[in-house]
Parts: C-alpha cells; structure tokens; sequence
C-alpha cells in the first residue's frame, strides 16, 4: 500500500515523504504557493502520480466547475468526483454529470467516493461504482462509513468502522477495483488488512495529515503513542519546529514500516 502524506501549507516540502501527493483542490484554488508547488511536481517529476481532491470531506464550496478547471492546468492522474457527504443520490448524479464532462480529459482517471445516510445506501452506492466502468478507483472515506455503519461522526473509530466495512465487503466478493482509505484514525489500521491475501493486490493507497499533525502535537508513534486528534483548521497555517519536522519524519516511518506488506 501506498502513503500520501498531507502537511501544512507552510511545510509543503513533506508531502515528498509520500509515494504520491494528494493535492487538496480547496487549497490549490486560494493559495498561490500550494498551486505552484504542484504544478511544479507536475514539472519536474513528470511520472509522479497525483490525486486530485474535490474538497467535500472539508466541506468547501469547490465546484464541478473548479475541478475541471484544475484538471485542466495540473492534469493529475486522477480526480475525485464532487460527492456529497451521507448522500447516495446526489452523489451518484454527481459521477454521472462528471463522467460527461471529464471525457475531453482521458489521461485523468475518475476516482469515486460511496456516500449514504446508511450502511445499505452506502453499499447500494459503492456496488454502483464498483459496476461503472468509467471509475478507476473507489474510496473509502474515513467519515463516511463510520456514519453509515456506526452513526457515528467526529472522527470516532475510523479504523474499526472501515475494517468493518472491508469485512463486509470481502464477504460479499465486492473487491473488485482498487481502494483508497481517505483518511486515517489509527496508523496502524492497514496492518489488518494482510489477511485478505485474495484481494490484497485492490488495497492500493491511504492519505493523511495524521502522521505530521501528531508531530505537531508531539505525539511519537514510535512510543506507541496513537492518541486520535481531530484535524483542527489552525493546523494547515501551522510552521513545523525543526523537532516536529524531525518527529513527522519517524511518524511516516512508523506507518510505512508497521503496514508494509499490504
């Protein structure tokens, strides 16, 4: 499994400690240095993969139209189609809409993200995706499934809500399209998924901020430290200490060292 890793905007410089780099499309439309930074990734590393986010997790107001702008001056590998959190229908339109419009862009893959109000809408929404030939890559979004199969919200058992939604999946033979875990409660969440050796080659990457935000907070996975913080808006104008820097650093170690092998 691949690692993205989010950092601050005045840190750009750690999103190289991923295996690729997810550009925030909120971000790359307000600020003039985040938008230079990809642009220049797409520049200078010409073969490295870039995913493109819609913003809805952050609930910001990118639009379709936002998004087909940016594929069209950054062109990344993929974009995430505009969802529309707890909300199948809506979301399903979306893709529809999006599918039309991306076509004038065929180098840049469609990444999907189910959405429901429930765990059978949720699944009714991914199963659709999963038949849909236009989507490449479907994501697993650390606040939709723990409120569609727990209720729950405010970042609260990620990890245990996904791996019961993976369970799920894998029983019901719906691994069929790599996944991305967007988001992450528990650096040590991924390890779980060694066990699924049939369908371990679909669990194709993970994105956070996590990693650098418990640096900041001066969290050490390296001491068996995995206290969940909340991303609060602050962090993202948030300049790393040379020891948080250095601490960011062992934290990625960490994650990519304890899930190696999925």
């Amino acid at each position: 499994m691949d690692f993205y890793v989010i950092s601050t905007l005045k840190n750009l410089e750690l999103h190289h400690l991923g295996d690729r780099y997810f550009c925030l499309a909120h971000f790359y439309l307000r600020d003039k240095e985040y938008k230079n930074f990809f642009l220049s990734i797409r520049k200078l590393f010409p073969s490295a993969w870039i995913t493109l986010d819609n913003g809805s997790a952050e609930c910001s107001l990118v639009t379709e139209g936002d998004l087909l702008q940016i594929v069209e001056e950054l062109q990344p590998n993929e974009v995430v189609s505009p969802d529309v959190l707890f909300d199948k229908e809506q979301t399903l339109n979306n893709l529809d809409s999006f599918v039309e419009k991306m076509k004038k862009f065929p180098n840049t893959e469609i990444f999907a993200c189910p959405q429901g109000e429930n765990k059978e809408a949720w699944v009714e929404c991914y199963t659709e995706m999963l038949k849909n030939s236009n989507v490449s890559t479907i994501g697993l979004s650390k606040i939709a499934i723990p409120f569609a199969f727990k209720g729950l919200s405010n970042d609260k058992d990620i990890a245990e809500s996904r791996q019961e939604a993976v369970d799920y999946l894998f029983n019901n033979k719906l691994i069929q399209k790599p996944l991305h875990f967007l988001g992450m409660g528990d650096p040590r969440e991924y390890n779980y998924y060694k066990k699924f050796s049939e369908v371990r080659k679909y669990f194709r990457s993970s994105d956070s901020c996590y990693a650098v935000l418990s640096a900041v907070q001066g969290i050490s996975f390296l001491e068996e430290n995995f206290k969940r913080v909340p991303t609060y808006e602050s962090f993202y104008s948030h300049r790393l200490s040379e020891r948080e820097k250095d601490l960011a650093l062992k934290n990625v170690a960490f994650l990519k060292q304890y899930n190696k092998g999925v």
